[in-house]
């Protein structure tokens, strides 16, 4: 006989769950289908447990023993692979690739269980990983117990084996952010949950995407930890939000990278199929944890960022993804070091944000990049700025301000090509600087347009500007001035000079879109 009532119930329309719960609940959700297609009937899983699943409700049902029902689900659902990985049954990872199954143990490792209370580390292995075609030695710390697998002591009654009735008191490994703020006020400011929502937590990591932050701007001279961003996604469908996280499987580790936690949550939507007529609006939270210092043994929580994205937003990211440069790959035999595009992670910003994709280009590339790290990669994203801005209705009147202010720098240039000695490069580097160091002088509306129409004139002649005389009289006229300093800043980095033999390097066999020129490597060993 099959019970009618369930012994758990779930509904993602509860009135007292978070976003975590939320979470937790499509991760289980998840792994309940991954073990329909594993043990078709009932009368195969522990307990004889059986469930009902709909697009926003999750019921379980069993008979006999809570605990041995829910031992055999727990069990089932988070288990170790032969290697010492963890493996989510939800997240089917015996699909993916070795690479990414790492990725996913270290990501799990390094956010949920960053207690060694919380795990049991085994031997460190050496493995190989395949990275395009090549053979590369890759070290992990390996697991043979890990807090989930046996989080039914938890749920159950020691003594009669039955599920709580009361309140479970939960830690920030099954709750991320959720801590004591001191030990004496623990008793007053301690985590409790229903059992129920304890169950749903413990899927949280199955639904969660791991993704590394490199600050672009930073001197790497040292190898760092890695910082880890954590993206939680708002869950509106039990089947949406599994479709979701099962479609980012095809994402290649090295996309994993990212120089804002803007992009990470973008990302997580990427794969998104966005249709012309249909309504679009999705939220996460992006999580980064981070070491404190070099002695750290643990990352903490070090901030949270709430990210809304609407049709507008995503499509225009999976523009710059087009568009814009990937991350590189630069590989050697023990290690594989990621080349980050920051160019990409900016744009990401503004979008969230809800700006212009190029709005606070400025600040970012002049005013906080002392060191030129920033502006020197806009160089090598020029193509995506002159598609973006054609895509664009409202900015190719922009693109036609670009190709009039790059004419003006070739005539000045060639003054400078026209001086150089037989056999020697003229100082254009030099003279790109200088032209950046003239717009950051302007410090309002006068002395941009002075400048701007000093710089005009000693061009010579611009045939450009007589094409489009009025359209950018106009343009200089109604725009913000400060807007105008931008895509004369564009315009300048994006400045192609005359070819010129160059000796081949480690980029020069890679396509177009993969060279990314002095960038910063930030993989770590720990």
């Amino acid at each position: 006989m099959v019970a009618t009532q369930p012994k758990i119930y779930l509904s993602l329309d509860a009135a007292d769950t978070t976003i975590m719960h939320r979470v937790g609940m499509t991760g289980f959700y998840m792994t309940l289908k991954r073990l329909e297609k594993q043990y078709p009937s009932s009368r195969q899983r522990g307990g004889h447990i059986s469930w009902s699943l709909t697009a926003d409700t999750i019921k379980l049902f069993w008979q006999g023993s809570d605990f041995v029902a829910l031992s055999w689900l727990i069990n089932e659902s988070f288990q170790l692979d032969n290697r010492g990985l963890i493996h989510l049954v939800g997240l089917d990872n015996d699909r993916i690739d070795l690479r990414q199954k790492i990725h996913i143990h270290e990501g799990i490792c390094a956010v949920f269980l960053r207690l060694n209370k919380f795990y049991q580390a085994g031997e460190i292995v050496n493995t190989e990983l395949n990275v395009e075609e090549k053979k590369v030695e890759y070290q992990y710390k390996s697991l043979t117990w890990y807090a989930h697998q046996t989080f039914a002591e938890k749920l159950c009654d020691t003594n009669t084996q039955k599920l709580r009735q009361d309140y479970i008191q939960i830690t920030s490994w099954l709750y991320l952010g959720g801590i004591v703020r001191h030990a004496r006020t623990q008793n007053t400011t301690k985590l409790e949950e229903k059992p129920e929502y304890a169950l749903a937590l413990l899927f949280v990591p199955v639904v969660c995407h791991y993704c590394f932050l490199h600050i672009s701007s930073e001197d790497l001279k040292e190898k760092k930890p890695h910082r880890y961003l954590v993206v939680i996604p708002e869950i509106k469908d039990f089947e949406d939000g599994s479709q979701r996280r099962w479609r980012l499987q095809q994402l290649e580790t090295k996309q994993l990278h990212v120089s804002s936690l803007g992009e990470a949550g973008l990302l997580y939507y990427s794969l998104d199929d966005i249709q012309p007529e249909a309504d679009y609006y999705q939220a996460c939270q992006v999580c980064l944890y981070e070491k404190m210092n070099q002695a750290s043994r643990q990352r903490t929580l070090m901030s949270v960022e709430e990210i809304k994205i609407d049709k507008n937003t995503l499509t225009t990211y999976q523009q710059i993804q087009k568009y814009f440069q990937t991350n590189y790959q630069k590989i050697k035999p023990k290690q594989t070091f990621i080349k980050v595009n920051p160019i990409r992670s900016l744009i990401a910003d503004n979008l969230v944000k809800g700006i212009h994709w190029w709005s606070d280009f400025w600040e970012k590339l002049v005013i906080e990049d002392s060191k030129g790290y920033l502006f020197n990669q806009l160089f090598s994203n020029r193509e995506g700025f002159i598609i973006m801005a054609e895509n664009s209705e409202e900015d190719k009147q922009y693109l036609i301000f670009i190709k009039i202010f790059q004419q003006a720098m070739k005539g000045n240039f060639a003054k400078m090509y026209a001086k150089a000695q037989e056999g020697k490069d003229p100082p254009i580097k030099k003279k790109v600087e200088r032209l950046r160091a003239e717009l950051n002088y302007c410090y309002d509306e006068l002395s941009f347009k002075e400048y701007l129409s000093d710089f005009l004139v000693r061009g010579g002649l611009n045939k450009y500007f007589n094409e489009h005389q009025e359209e950018i009289s106009l343009l200089i006229k109604k725009t913000p001035w400060q807007e105008l300093r931008i895509w004369s800043l564009l315009a300048i980095a994006s400045y192609k000079p005359k070819d010129k033999p160059t000796n081949r390097d480690d980029n020069s066999s890679l396509p177009n879109n993969q060279k990314l020129e002095d960038v910063n490597d930030e993989s770590e060993e720990e």
